[in-house]
């Protein structure tokens, strides 16, 4: 498990929506992206631009995944047969903090994975 580097509601500024849905999210208040020159106009964004922020919505969404862990996930996704991005999100899903999380035994993925932890500890 990877501990997060940075602060959960930057990433929502920056991806230019509420990735978790909470009502706290400064994404609710302020549309630009974080920093000095995030009040600037937004140029279009590239093909590559738009699947790299689709891979980062993914990898945050999931609670901060390491990029080897979501490379072996994804060569998984693409060797099984059918819709790779279906697949991809299924084993995605089938994490066990995700089962946690979805299964509503905690109130968000970062605590799910925190009890994830503190439980396969002892």
């Amino acid at each position: 498990m990877t501990k997060r580097t940075q602060a959960k509601y930057k990433i929502d500024r920056r991806m230019g929506e509420n990735i978790w849905g909470r009502p706290k999210s400064p994404v609710n208040t302020r549309e630009f992206r974080p920093g000095q020159h995030g009040q600037g106009r937004r140029s279009k964004i590239s093909d590559y631009g738009i699947q790299l922020m689709a891979k980062q919505k993914l990898k945050g969404h999931y609670g901060d995944l390491t990029e080897k862990q979501f490379k072996r996930i994804f060569a998984e996704a693409v060797r099984r047969r059918g819709d790779t991005g279906d697949i991809l999100v299924g084993l995605l899903e089938c994490r066990l903090d995700a089962v946690v999380y979805r299964s509503k035994f905690v109130p968000t993925i970062f605590s799910a994975r925190q009890f994830v932890t503190t439980v396969t500890l002892q």
